[in-house]
């Protein structure tokens, strides 16, 4: 966790408390997450909600949260940490690359369709996804999102040198996604949280498909830096990147 003054705050009560956490609330379905949560007994749900209202940060972003188009576990987990004691009253999440199907043997063993053949490792659409949760108010027409951007298209991108053709046409870089999310401050100004969610780099061969591919979300963000993405990054604001290498 950060926290760090508010432009023109005098001590401690301006501080600003920002958090990212993996914590784990992936399901194996779609809808089983929001199940858990409106249940109410879910021991993994109610220990998550405890830790954050210890926590009491002013903004989270959470990986390894199952996403869903309406939103509904989000929101359920929100009005869950609401009746806990911490309020957010802004939110926001977009779709994620986990479980997205590419069509294509990604990891070379004859078959498609596997969560391994994903855009990002998951079982289903939104499988691990990511959530922000904010007492600042999100400029949601400032959101900038990468997450469609194709690995071969990273300036210096180092891909595995064995990487199918096919593949190199529709593997997109980010595992999970990686947005430029602008939060406003109260003085005007803009907070702006780059999250992202990478692949761990384990759990390949001696291509290093997945050590490459860490590597290169990673390095996604000095490109961004550097205005070599397509767009350049907004000046005289505050940033703040949240990487989280594991899964």
């Amino acid at each position: 966790m950060l926290a760090f003054p508010l432009a023109g705050g005098a001590g401690a009560e301006e501080r600003l408390r920002v958090a990212t956490w993996n914590i784990g609330l992936e399901r194996d379905g779609p809808g089983l997450l929001l199940r858990d949560i409106t249940g109410g007994k879910d021991a993994q749900v109610l220990a998550s909600v405890a830790v954050l209202a210890a926590l009491d940060a002013d903004v989270v972003l959470l990986t390894g949260f199952d996403h869903d188009a309406g939103l509904a576990a989000l929101d359920a987990f929100r009005d869950a940490l609401a009746k806990g004691g911490v309020a957010y009253g802004y939110r926001f999440a977009l779709n994620p690359n986990t479980g997205v199907p590419t069509g294509l043997d990604i990891d070379g063993n004859g078959r498609s369709g596997e969560a391994r053949d994903a855009q990002g490792w998951g079982k289903f659409r939104g499988a691990g996804g990511m959530a922000v949760l904010s007492r600042l108010p999100v400029d949601v027409a400032g959101v900038r999102d990468f997450s469609k951007l194709l690995w071969r298209d990273l300036p210096d991108a180092q891909l595995p040198g064995d990487m199918a053709a096919q593949n190199l046409q529709g593997q997109r870089l980010s595992t999970t996604g990686h947005w430029d999310v602008p939060l406003v401050l109260p003085d005007g100004g803009a907070l702006h949280l780059w999250a992202w969610h990478a692949t761990p780099p384990v759990f390949d061969g001696p291509e290093d498909r997945n050590g490459r591919r860490n590597h290169d979300e990673a390095a996604f963000w000095l490109a961004y830096l550097d205005g070599r993405i397509g767009m350049a990054p907004p000046r005289g604001s505050c940033f703040w990147g949240m990487p989280t290498w594991t899964r």
